[in-house]
């Protein structure tokens, strides 16, 4: 399930929607289409038609394709507490979505490693333009005020997804302590994003949780320790083996 990540201005500027997202997903019936959901959950539920426009439009995007979305609809469904589910989410934003892919796994990331405590949008700005000037010819230039506010809205989404914290303009890196069963939905999840469970050990997807490959090693020796998998060290050479065959499975395991 190789997922490249997408660029989108709407998911960008709405933001992740964690409440919204989950609540949709606990009550999704797979009897109806995505549409049919979306208007099941959300009609009615929001201060204004407008913002419920804009809400379903939002979600309706990130659900084009919900296949991928199917693990994290049977964590909701099952029950899962939303700050473990959140963390599950930022896993499938994180990996599907640009520009918050590589700001998460790249900048932000070495920006935690190297210990800096705090950030502004104007620190941000720079490493969006550069994103934007990756993209070619294809993409569309912002102004100087466009760019601060997708600054502003990348570290938005950080927050959200707990990997920062902060309410004014200076936002501080968050500490994340995941559950074991979010440990495992990551493990399986990953595995499945990379195709191949050797590649999941050293995946930068990991970074999304702070994680480098010394804490994942950390992680599955707990998991192991626990019997929730099997994970073998021979020197250089490292070998998994996963309960289940799939994220889907792992989740609907976890939400049984």
């Amino acid at each position: 399930m190789k997922v490249h990540p997408e660029w989108s201005q709407r998911l960008l500027r709405k933001g992740v929607l964690v409440q919204e997202t989950y609540e949709l997903f606990a009550a999704w019936d797979d009897g109806l289409s995505v549409a049919d959901n979306l208007k099941s959950t959300l009609s009615g539920r929001h201060r204004t038609a407008g913002w419920e426009r804009e809400v379903t439009s939002t979600l309706k995007r990130r659900l084009r394709g919900v296949e991928p979305a199917r693990p994290l609809i049977a964590l909701a469904k099952g029950g899962m507490p939303l700050a473990d589910w959140r963390d599950c989410l930022r896993l499938w934003v994180g990996a599907s979505e640009e520009p918050f892919h590589d700001f998460a796994t790249g900048w932000l990331f070495d920006e935690h490693e190297k210990g800096r405590y705090q950030i502004r949008s104007e620190d941000v700005r720079p490493v969006l333009a550069k994103a934007i000037a990756s993209r070619g010819p294809e993409a569309k230039p912002l102004s100087e005020y466009g760019l601060l506010r997708g600054a502003r809205d990348l570290l938005r989404m950080a927050v959200d997804l707990a990997m920062l914290s902060g309410d004014g303009p200076t936002k501080t890196f968050a500490s994340i302590a995941m559950s074991d069963d979010v440990t495992m939905f990551y493990v399986h999840m990953i595995s499945d994003l990379e195709s191949n469970t050797k590649k999941m050990l050293t995946s930068r997807l990991w970074r999304l949780a702070y994680m480098a490959p010394k804490d994942v090693h950390v992680a599955l020796l707990r998991l192991h320790q626990y019997k929730r998998l099997n994970y073998e060290v021979a020197g250089n050479i490292a070998q998994v083996g996963l309960p289940f065959g799939s994220a889907l499975e792992c989740a609907e395991r976890i939400a049984a």
